[in-house]
């Protein structure tokens, strides 16, 4: 049971907040027949608590006193026989809520009290307890527990209001199942595998049922009144075959009418291990149709049967590696082929260079013989005269821009020779 949304409340403030249960109400009807069974005897007596629980409040509908095993004036002790019938016997929305017994002149519980109170809120924490005397006046005190804690809490004496009187409601609910037996079994092996398991067989099927008011669409928060029908749908059952190794037996899934075959390959996935390749998907079959990702649940009446197949998108996924793969293969023997290419070229640029510099190292001895012939073939003065004049002369702007740009233009030419030749060292290094 999901006490939090009972309760309304956060699990993380459970602690804070204290127990489930904050007041009992029990009608007054009920208290005065407590009160008279309670004068009829000095021995202590008991009751079960028949009621329900709502929003913090628990409601008594009902006492039914106790089968004792053992009675006396200060100790009583019921027969679990009556508590088990009372239990199947109490009708769907009502439950046993705890119990109500005298006390001899004192509304606090005792130790052996307290020790059933734990025992009752380790099993179930909404719980409710009465302690009532009649002797020397009429008292009564209440309290729920949990399993390792008492609280006293408020108790109302009154009659019920019309909201909070009970409504009964007629309800058929018809799903058809399967058992399996050995081949061999007889009528009693057939009985037994059948009261053993149906319970937990019913609520498979009706844990989170289609519920409909009039004939309309699911409404939580629709008010049911005493005309109204309600009608509870349980979950499909889904039959898979060719699950397991054992390809006779067909599982089963529960899934809801509006769900469809893209959310049972998601239950199935996490029922079996199912390989996860690349160009594959789950196809499913009903009667050898295929069936799309959105069709309904609701739609399926008969087995399924399901395999992997490849998905449309299979060639392309493939066409499309083996380009990749053909690709990459060729970028790498480019690449490999263009290397001593660019190596040699480097190592050609490199050897001119030096060969140049052996030249310029060569020639000096050359260049300074000339500089001292050029120096004893001095010009005269007129000559030089003249030759200053000339020099004086401005130089026309054209040519100026002219110079300006031939050395600029080999000045840049060398740099890029210079430049490449590193980038392609630094490459192959």
């Amino acid at each position: 049971m999901d006490y939090d949304r009972i309760d309304m409340r956060k699990t993380e403030k459970h602690e804070d907040e204290g127990p489930f249960v904050r007041e009992i109400v029990l009608p007054t009807s009920l208290y005065n027949y407590a009160l008279h069974r309670g004068y009829q005897t000095h021995d202590e007596v008991g009751f079960y608590l028949i009621g329900l629980f709502k929003k913090g409040v628990c409601f008594v509908y009902d006492l039914i006193e106790f089968e004792y095993s053992e009675q006396s004036g200060g100790f009583i002790e019921s027969d679990l026989g009556r508590f088990f019938r009372l239990k199947t016997g109490v009708p769907l929305g009502l439950r046993i809520m705890g119990h109500l017994h005298k006390h001899p002149g004192f509304t606090n519980y005792s130790a052996t009290d307290k020790q059933n109170f734990l025992r009752y809120g380790n099993a179930n924490p909404v719980n409710a307890f009465l302690i009532y005397m009649v002797e020397p006046y009429d008292k009564i005190s209440g309290y729920t527990a949990t399993a390792e804690s008492i609280f006293p809490v408020k108790v109302t004496i009154r009659e019920l209001t019309s909201e909070e009187m009970l409504l009964e409601k007629d309800l058929r609910i018809e799903f058809k199942t399967k058992i399996l037996l050995p081949r061999n079994s007889n009528y009693s092996d057939f009985r037994r595998v059948f009261s053993e398991n149906i319970s937990s067989e019913t609520l498979k099927f009706l844990s989170r049922p289609t519920i409909q008011i009039d004939q309309g669409s699911e409404a939580e928060d629709s008010q049911i009144t005493r005309e109204s029908e309600i009608l509870i749908s349980p979950r499909k059952v889904v039959e898979i075959e060719d699950v397991g190794n054992n390809r006779t037996i067909a599982y089963r899934l529960f899934m809801e009418d509006s769900e469809n075959i893209a959310d049972l390959e998601k239950y199935l996935k996490q029922l079996v291990n199912i390989p996860r390749e690349k160009g594959f998907e789950m196809v499913f079959y009903q009667e050898g149709q295929r069936l799309s990702r959105d069709t309904k649940i609701a739609a399926l009446n008969r087995p399924i049967t399901w395999s992997i197949e490849r998905s449309m998108l299979y060639n392309l996924f493939k066409n499309f590696s083996k380009f990749w793969g053909n690709l990459s293969k060729f970028l790498k023997v480019q690449e490999k082929a263009e290397a001593p290419e660019a190596l040699q070229a480097a190592e050609k640029e490199v050897q001119t260079e030096s060969i140049y510099d052996e030249l310029v190292v060569e020639s000096q001895p050359i260049l300074k013989k000339q500089d001292m012939i050029e120096e004893a073939e001095t010009p005269s003065k007129e000559e030089r005269r003249a030759q200053s004049a000339e020099e004086s002369r401005p130089i026309e702007p054209k040519k100026v821009f002219e110079i300006q740009d031939t050395v600029k233009k080999s000045e840049t030419e060398a740099k890029k020779r210079k430049d490449f030749r590193r980038d392609r060292l630094d490459y192959f290094i």
